[in-house]
């Protein structure tokens, strides 16, 4: 057997998923600074209207909101989960991605809220192309029966997707390549 049966076939790099992590892991400090200690301080000053503190807390909420809105769909990593017979041989396994299944998996790994890493497992066949988030988001899927189902304190399903290098580096790029062209076929 020559590939896993989790191959990675995207990778935005590592410097541009560290940069992300670190953004979003600042705005969030960043809200808590201006939020817990230089509002309060401009709320209670008599000097200064109000106004002021609102605006004061409205520099802390809206970069990270922002931050949160744009970086949401962004993903890391996309593995496609092989059958044993796709995993002999190069060729094997390019004849099996120009062809995909409809219930072919891919386990896209997106960051949460803080940064943490988040595996969602989709069907190519669920897959589509979207423009959504200001273009952040290219690919997406329906989430209505999913969300549906689970208890209302969990966090929702993974909707948007957003892949933003042209092409993949791993294994020259053919096996995304491939995924990418039979998703943009619906």
């Amino acid at each position: 057997i020559a590939y896993p049966e989790r191959l990675l076939v995207y990778h935005a790099g590592t410097g541009r998923t560290v940069f992300l992590g670190c953004l979003k892991v600042t705005t969030i400090f960043i809200f808590s600074f201006f939020t817990l200690v230089v509002a309060p301080s401009h709320f209670y000053a008599e000097a200064e209207p109000p106004w002021v503190a609102i605006g004061v807390l409205l520099s802390g909420i809206i970069p990270m909101v922002f931050v949160a809105y744009i970086t949401g769909p962004f993903v890391t990593y996309i593995h496609l989960r092989l059958p044993a017979y796709a995993r002999h041989s190069r060729e094997m396994l390019m004849r099996y991605t120009k062809s995909l299944p409809n219930d072919a998996s891919l386990d896209i790994t997106t960051m949460n809220f803080i940064g943490k890493p988040r595996v969602t497992r989709v069907k190519v066949a669920g897959l589509y192309p979207v423009r959504e988030r200001f273009g952040m988001a290219n690919y997406a899927r329906d989430t209505d029966l999913i969300n549906s189902t689970i208890p209302w304190y969990f966090p929702k399903a993974v909707r948007q997707f957003g892949v933003h290098s042209n092409a993949s580096k791993i294994m020259g790029g053919d096996v995304w390549n491939n995924i990418a062209n039979r998703i943009s076929k619906k």
